[in-house]
Parts: structure tokens; sequence; C-alpha cells
């Protein structure tokens, strides 16, 4: 089982922070499925404790899925994941041939490259396969 930790606040207001394994997502979605009490819970794969905020000792816990952190941090990796590639095709869909194609092409010192190691109608080969993938 994954090693899991949940913070009552993540970096940014309004948010609390899950990580799983290494990684961590800050989320409104992540804040008010604990009880308004609990700071932290931490998990190590098999075991874990959660810690209050008002003083309450801690409390050792044998089982974490009740709380279905893995899921809940699954499922916002999904929606960042979605959200990053609608802007990805949405910044596409705004440029101009000459943009796609400015960003498609090789940088100078690769086509400098390209013209040593494959001569000048290899560079050629190489143009023109970004200008026939954006033409006029």
């Amino acid at each position: 089982m994954a090693k899991i930790t949940y913070i009552c606040e993540g970096e940014t207001e309004n948010t609390a922070r899950i990580h799983v394994d290494g990684k961590y997502i800050d989320s409104e979605n992540f804040v008010g499925f604990v009880d308004s009490n609990i700071h932290a819970i931490q998990w190590d794969g098999s075991s874990g404790e959660i810690e209050y905020k008002d003083g309450t000792p801690n409390k050792t816990i044998s089982d974490i899925s009740s709380y279905g952190f893995e899921k809940k941090f699954t499922d916002e990796e999904k929606v960042i994941a979605d959200a990053e590639a609608k802007a990805e095709a949405d910044r596409i869909s705004k440029m101009t041939y000459a943009d796609k194609r400015q960003e498609a092409y090789p940088t100078i010192p690769d086509q400098l490259d390209d013209i040593y190691h494959n001569g000048i109608d290899g560079w050629k080969s190489t143009i023109k396969a970004v200008k026939d993938k954006y033409p006029k």
C-alpha cells in the first residue's frame, strides 16, 4: 500500500494537501472531507497516525481506506492533466502556421549540425517536412 500524508492546509488558501508516494497535490477538493479537528493523517503503507489541531494525543490507525485518499489523489491528477491538455490544445488552436513552424523547426545549432552531417539536401529535407506539416 502507498505511503500517504494528508495535511489540512495546502500552500494556497482554502486548499488541503495529499501526498502519495513522493508526489503531492494541493486542492480545494481535498478540503472538508475529514473531521475539522484533524491537522494531518500519516500512513507509512501499513500503519499510521492522526494528528489533531486541539492538542488531543495522536491516534494510531491500522487502516486508512475509509478516507479514499488514493482515489481522491488519482481523480485530482486526472482533472489537472485534462485541464493542461485543454489549455495546450487551446494554445495550439490560436497559433498561426508561422508560429507552428517556428516551434517545430530545429534550433539553429541543430540545423547547422544537420547540414554538417547530412549536407544541404538533408537539411532541406528536414525543413521541408516542417513546411509540409504546417502549410501556408
